[in-house]
């Protein structure tokens, strides 16, 4: 049975699915989005079967796979119409033989053990989800050992921050104390500190890499927007950025977290040739939804209901 908070997630992304792409101006797309990928690209394998959770559409998924051909993508969202739209997407550049999509749940992945070489919870389906415990834990059993995840959870800093300088004190104090944040989207957030989100990757398992603020030096304003329309401008302002972003006294001041982890390597007995299972046996319980034109017009399985990301 569906949660409430994670009914209200799949209304709210309902309603926004058609407008969600138009939503994010030259801040996100320059900071953001370059911070993001800038942690995303040296991890990424040549060849090999990805996860995209809370993918939303597809963003992410048509980035890696424009830029590693080698590669074969699983986009799972919670949101049906999301979904949709990423459909859309991945038909227009013919990348749908490439690109899977799939309604499911981050704390049900409905995939085997050990299935895929790299997974992205990116736009914070973690800091959305019921539970991020489950959700980091489904994103380890199914990672192959020795490759790496990366996730976009919120900030805890940079939230109170935002609530004490608009003078709202006692939610301020709220949420530092819950480290849950009632957005006015209609549903509540998990939201985390370096410390937090380090935790919550080691308890599942996970060796933490990095932890990173997105953005540090850079909060949003009218004259930074014009400042980034400049093109040389706005290469430099991301420059000092990565220069700042992974230093530990700064991070958690970031608009959001990013967390490099990566699941350690199998032991090997001796001599004992190394075997990896197919990408195409990675599904355990449910067929992935072909994104091409002969697949069905709508998603028609849905999965446990919780919430999903925003990417």
């Amino acid at each position: 049975m569906a949660h409430v908070e994670a009914v209200k997630v799949i209304e709210y992304y309902a309603r926004v699915a058609r407008q969600y792409d138009e939503g994010y101006d030259v801040w996100w797309k320059v900071l953001y989005d370059g911070l993001t990928w800038a942690h995303i690209r040296p991890c990424l394998p040549t060849r090999g079967l990805v996860l995209d959770a809370g993918g939303g559409t597809g963003k992410w998924s048509i980035r890696m796979v424009e830029e590693k051909p080698g590669l074969s993508i699983v986009l799972l969202d919670i949101s049906r119409e999301m979904l949709l739209v990423a459909r859309e997407k991945l038909l227009r550049g013919r990348l749908a033989g490439r690109v899977w999509l799939v309604e499911a749940d981050i704390c049900a992945i409905p995939f085997r053990p050990e299935a895929f070489d790299f997974a992205l919870a990116e736009g914070d389906p973690i800091s959305y989800c019921d539970d991020p415990r489950k959700a980091v834990e489904e994103l380890f059993r199914v990672l192959k050992p020795g490759s790496y995840a990366q996730a976009g959870v919120d900030s805890l800093f940079a939230i109170v921050r935002r609530l004490m300088n608009e003078g709202r004190v006692e939610e301020a104090e709220r949420v530092l104390r819950e480290r849950r944040f009632t957005s006015s989207w209609g549903f509540r957030w998990w939201v985390f500190t370096p410390r937090s989100l380090r935790e919550l990757f080691e308890g599942a398992g996970f060796e933490v890499v990095k932890i990173s603020g997105k953005p540090v030096l850079s909060p949003p304003s009218e004259e930074l927007r014009k400042a980034l329309s400049d093109e040389e401008k706005a290469r430099k302002v991301l420059e000092l950025e990565l220069l700042a972003c992974d230093d530990p006294s700064i991070a958690g001041a970031g608009g959001h977290l990013h967390v490099v982890a990566r699941k350690p390597p199998a032991p090997t007995l001796a001599g004992a040739p190394l075997t990896s299972s197919p990408a195409a046996s990675a599904a355990s319980h449910t067929r992935p939804l072909a994104c091409s034109a002969c697949a069905p017009s709508d998603p028609d399985r849905r999965q446990s209901a919780r919430p999903r990301s925003n990417a």
